[in-house]
């Protein structure tokens, strides 16, 4: 085998294997909008970058017919190339949008990486339903002096905000009224010829209902913002749009 036959097996071998790791990211852990506004397109470039250079890149770099040590070379670089998968593919998992955690007026992204998985009761907020992420209302605390101690943890001690503190959630139904009432009508953002209104009108043209039937708030990602929309009467999202909700 000659050293640009091996690279063009090798580099075979590695799109498969980039492909198939790209296809678990994109349809089960980073679905829809989550996509664009988790930024893990960052990490995936990376990824690939890395695998490149380790996989195709060395072992054409060290081919040589007849080199004693030859097949330990290559068996190294291809270990090194699935440990490389791995870390990446460990870490892409980590991040992956767990919850979707309705806070105050907006949606937020929110990872288990991000959160202390100890303060979580009960069994459904340990669980993400298929591959969509698990739909959480965070409860403002109405007590005032709760409150007061809540936004001096905030900003003077560095906690997190309740969105990413389980101690304050509750099941997604209990907050529907709550959200309806901060949420605003989509048909509000259909003025304009500008980029999101006229993915607005897109949307709704492959839903064939009017937009009086639909609400919508923000949701904030890592890396992007989007606009989660509900249905009007039930409270619960129907779609997110990767478009600016501001």
């Amino acid at each position: 085998m000659t050293r640009l036959g091996l690279f063009q097996l090798r580099l075979a071998a590695t799109v498969g294997l980039l492909l198939l790791v790209y296809a678990l990211v994109r349809l089960l852990w980073y679905p829809g909008a989550y996509f664009t506004i988790s930024g893990v397109t960052r990490l995936l470039l990376i990824l690939v970058a890395v695998v490149l250079v380790i996989g195709p890149g060395l072992s054409a770099l060290v081919y040589r017919p007849g080199k004693k040590g030859l097949v330990m070379d290559l068996g190294l670089l291809a270990v090194l190339e699935v440990v490389a998968v791995s870390l990446a593919v460990s870490q892409i998992h980590a991040q992956r949008p767990f919850y979707a955690v309705f806070a105050v007026d907006r949606f937020e992204s929110v990872s288990r990486s991000e959160i202390d998985t100890t303060q979580i009761t009960g069994i459904t907020l340990q669980t993400r339903p298929g591959h969509e992420p698990r739909l959480v209302y965070a409860e403002r605390p109405s007590d005032g002096a709760r409150l007061d101690k809540l936004i001096d943890e905030t900003l003077f001690e560095g906690k997190p905000d309740i969105d990413r503190r389980p101690e304050f959630w509750r099941p997604f139904p209990v907050g529907i009224p709550v959200l309806k009432a901060a949420a605003s009508p989509l048909g509000s953002l259909l003025n304009g010829d500008t980029e999101r209104a006229v993915e607005v009108r897109h949307w709704l043209s492959g839903t064939g209902r009017n937009a009086s039937d639909y609400l919508y708030l923000p949701m904030r990602g890592k890396n992007a913002d989007a606009m989660m929309i509900l249905h009007a009467d039930i409270g619960y999202p129907v779609d997110i749009l990767a478009v600016d909700p501001w």
